[in-house]
């Protein structure tokens, strides 16, 4: 069965050419084309889409605004952000809150459709940037370790590889690990990040 994708993108030029990359893909069939998150919100019950591109910047609610009502209402679909190249700080948030990947705005179509069938395999990108965040934190907990504390040595040392710049195939031979193993330490390091973005905002409202 096609992969049924949905399409949030307030630029009218990068929203047709997202379109035309979907439509041209007999693998994808499109659900829907969306101006604002207002708009997708309204059809989401009744197309129900498998991927959502959706972009960070969207004027009235924002695509990060949108991704928190999005998820914990249909924690099935999977979020791909759309950003810019200097875009970290939104970028990484959303991944705290629960989006699978990210395309870069700049993408060729080719690109975007491999995004896409990459997040409805069970992958999930990440780059050297966002690794090195995601580190960051790692090194920076204290007390009683959330989830992301919480990595196995293999996670470790494929997050380390991310961070270096390495690509998914460098680090499966770097590592002697096979490219699926490779993705699938990697989406438990964007659940445990997502995890852990949630146990820590409850500890903030619920201090013990």
């Amino acid at each position: 069965m096609p992969i049924r994708v949905a399409i949030v993108e307030d630029d009218d030029i990068l929203l047709q050419l997202f379109v035309d990359a979907v439509a041209d893909d007999p693998g994808l069939v499109l659900t829907g084309g969306y101006s604002s998150a207002e708009a997708f919100r309204q059809a989401i019950p009744m197309e129900r889409p498998e991927v959502v591109l959706l972009d960070i910047g969207l004027p009235g609610i924002s695509g990060l605004e949108a991704l928190r009502e999005l998820k914990p209402a249909f924690p099935e679909i999977q979020v791909v952000m759309c950003t810019v190249q200097d875009d970290d700080d939104s970028l990484f948030q959303a991944l705290c809150w629960g989006a699978t990947g990210y395309l870069v705005k700049n993408a060729t179509p080719e690109q975007l459709v491999s995004a896409v069938r990459e997040v409805h395999g069970g992958g999930s990108p990440m780059s050297a940037g966002i690794a090195r965040r995601v580190l960051k934190i790692v090194s920076e907990q204290r007390g009683p370790a959330p989830e992301i504390a919480q990595l196995t040595e293999r996670e470790r040392q494929v997050l380390e590889e991310l961070a270096q710049g390495y690509r998914y195939k460098e680090i499966a031979d770097r590592l002697s690990l096979s490219m699926d193993t490779v993705r699938t330490h990697i989406r438990n390091l964007y659940h445990k990040l997502q995890v852990s973005s949630r146990t820590d905002a409850l500890n903030k409202l619920y201090p013990r």
